[in-house]
């Protein structure tokens, strides 16, 4: 056991112990990343599930989030053991973590596309044969208007003297062959690529060969109930790991510290963002067994899911390892679940704080577009074609990549290491609603910008101005991040002080809470911007195709995709962060209150009659004039 310089009879951790919590930290917060950024792109674009039913099953799991995380912090606060309240949930949850979160991933596949035609390019003489009868189908694609005709007079695939689908020697089903026509001229399709894109459209028309009836609502039913599910267990561990903070010190600098480098480390978990990224690079171990391309993905993200899970749960086994809790969290008094609503809701500065938190809600689509608009706009959807041309690797794009990364997770990282020096000189209230009134204009000029720069901000000046204006919006963004769970950790001192009980739980389940409804709200924002500009289901695929045959990103359908990125990783957040400032304007727990408050808990766990005259002192200096 560690102890305050100064202040023996303060106690707080080791480094062994902050060493351990930190490394946990980064375990689960790698976790949260896989289900937070690859868990909805799993269902939509490699099972396929209904866009509806993604959207309820996400909708349904935040109302039950509003329910389920004060009841878990309820739980978490009524836990006596010999190690604590905390760390028990910290020893035993990360196993049980790890199992659901794979869980979600091991589903059937809603619909398979429909892949059973190629291509088969002929001449004009084959148009007279095929193309003037029942059954021709016709597509508009990218304003042309094409026919298709089955080479072979059906749609049908062929089959072989005993009526079963034909195969090659290889297994695989023989593919209709299929002839493609402009309707305008009668001529056939010549160039190879464009025909199958044109085709490969064409059977997105035709639809998946979706599953029915009870083999449906089943796999519906697994997704809905599987990261419910991830949800609750997930729960059951961030809480105690957020919660423990304020249970591993009685000193405020102490505290600051650890929550500031759990902020940090947190970003550094963003690594589980790479999930989506890395998954398909998994696929040709697949194909080579014969899976199609379906199928092959969908074992690819099963298998990346399993491997980086169980890594993140080994990490995350070291918080409940290492951590001791040196804060009695003993009350004579336990609430139920309906009282500590009213005690969350009754405590004003713990109100201030979640309430400026969801209004901040905005600010989460940076996680959740940034890895979308990286891979198409400074990729192209393609990344080995981009960063290596003619086998040489794109040094120029990598430096510039490299400057946005620096300037984005050099601010979001480095900057907020220096808020508990910050906080030791100034009103944790007025840093607060500085960084969220200054931080809201970098994020305003990010779209700004790229306006003016007409959609091309790829130039060296282009990525330095976006360094500054990056660096400058995370910095804000971070700093926001720890002085949030600072000070939430302080208004568990000002119940405490006021009630007799310490709701380290309860309190810390509102950060969890304003975490996934901002995610929530981010995502609703997010989809009705794509809706708008057509960035949806059908149009992506076309883009994709686009893209493969050469087609630009930065200038596809007149640039309106990359201007709807480029506008909600800026404008939404800008707004967000400047209604975040509204709600703690006049928050209602001060340094030197905070202090005052502290100071007396620390003696009464000790057994002094009175606040030390040092304290004392100091804290009357600090008290302003009015």
């Amino acid at each position: 056991m560690g102890n305050t310089v100064g202040n023996p009879t303060v106690k707080t951790y080791t480094k062994k112990e902050l060493a351990g919590y930190l490394t946990g930290l980064a375990g689960q917060n790698i976790i949260y990343n896989i289900i937070a950024t690859g868990l909805a792109f799993y269902f939509q674009s490699v099972i396929f599930l209904p866009a509806i039913a993604c959207s309820l099953i996400f909708a349904l799991a935040r109302v039950w989030d509003a329910i389920n995380d004060p009841m878990m912090g309820t739980i978490v606060d009524k836990t006596h053991t010999k190690w604590g309240k905390c760390k028990p949930y910290l020893l035993f949850v990360p196993v049980i973590i790890m199992v659901t979160t794979i869980v979600p991933f091991i589903n059937g596949m809603y619909a398979e596309p429909n892949d059973l035609h190629e291509v088969a390019l002929q001449d004009i003489g084959a148009y007279t044969d095929f193309v003037e009868s029942d059954l021709t189908k016709s597509l508009e694609y990218d304003g042309v208007e094409y026919l298709f005709v089955p080479a072979g007079g059906s749609w049908d695939l062929q089959k072989d003297a005993d009526g079963k689908t034909l195969m090659d020697e290889d297994g695989n089903i023989v593919k209709t062959k299929v002839m493609v026509y402009t309707a305008a001229d009668k001529q056939p399709v010549t160039d190879t690529a464009l025909a199958e894109t044109v085709l490969q459209e064409f059977q997105s028309e035709l639809g998946f060969v979706k599953k029915t009836g009870g083999r449906a609502a089943i796999i519906i039913a697994w997704a809905a109930f599987s990261y419910i599910l991830w949800g609750m267990t997930y729960t059951i561990g961030d809480i105690p790991l957020w919660g423990v903070t304020s249970l591993m010190t009685e000193d405020q600098n102490d505290r600051a510290k650890v929550l500031t480098l759990a902020r940090a480390v947190a970003n550094v978990g963003m690594i589980g963002t790479l999930f989506t990224m890395i998954a398909p690079a998994f696929q040709g171990i697949f194909k080579a067994r014969g899976m199609d391309e379906a199928h092959s993905l969908r074992a690819a993200y099963i298998t990346l899911a399993i491997v980086m899970t169980v890594f993140a749960s080994i990490l995350f086994q070291f918080a409940g390892l290492s951590v001791k809790e040196k804060v009695s969290a003993k009350s004579e008094k336990t609430y139920t679940i309906k009282e500590n609503f009213k005690i969350m809701f009754g405590n004003k500065p713990f109100r201030q704080i979640l309430i400026s938190g969801i209004l901040r809600s905005p600010i989460q689509l940076l996680a959740i577009v940034a890895m979308t608009l990286v891979m198409y706009y400074f990729f192209n959807n393609d990344i080995g074609a981009t960063l290596f041309v003619d086998g040489a690797l794109n040094i120029t794009l990598v430096l510039k990549i490299v400057i946005l990364v620096v300037g984005l997770f050099g601010g979001m990282i480095g900057f907020p290491l220096l808020v508990p020096t910050l906080i030791k000189k100034y009103e944790k209230k007025k840093l607060y609603n500085f960084f969220s009134l200054i931080g809201a204009i970098p994020f305003a000029l990010i779209f700004v910008f790229f306006l003016i720069s007409k959609g091309n901000v790829l130039t060296w000046g282009g990525m330095l101005v976006m360094y500054v204006l990056f660096f400058m919006a995370a910095s804000s963004m971070g700093s926001l991040n720890v002085l949030q769970s600072v000070m939430i950790a302080d208004c568990v001192d000002y119940e405490e002080y006021y009630t007799g009980v310490r709701p380290d739980g309860v309190f810390f389940s509102g950060q969890s809470f304003i975490t996934k409804l901002s995610a929530g709200i981010a995502s609703l924002i997010s989809g009705a911007v794509y809706a708008i500009v057509g960035f949806s289901d059908k149009n992506v695929a076309l883009l994709n195709n686009a893209l493969v045959n050469g087609a630009d990103f930065k200038v596809y359908n007149g640039g309106k995709f990359a201007a709807a990125m480029f506008f909600l990783i800026s404008i939404p957040p800008a707004v967000g962060m400047v209604l975040a400032a509204i709600p703690t304007l006049k928050y209602a727990l001060p340094n030197y209150e905070h202090k005052r408050i502290l100071a007396e808990l620390v003696a009464k766990r000790h057994g002094a009659e009175a606040v030390s005259e040092e304290v004392s002192e100091e804290t009357a200096d600090e008290t302003p004039a009015d």
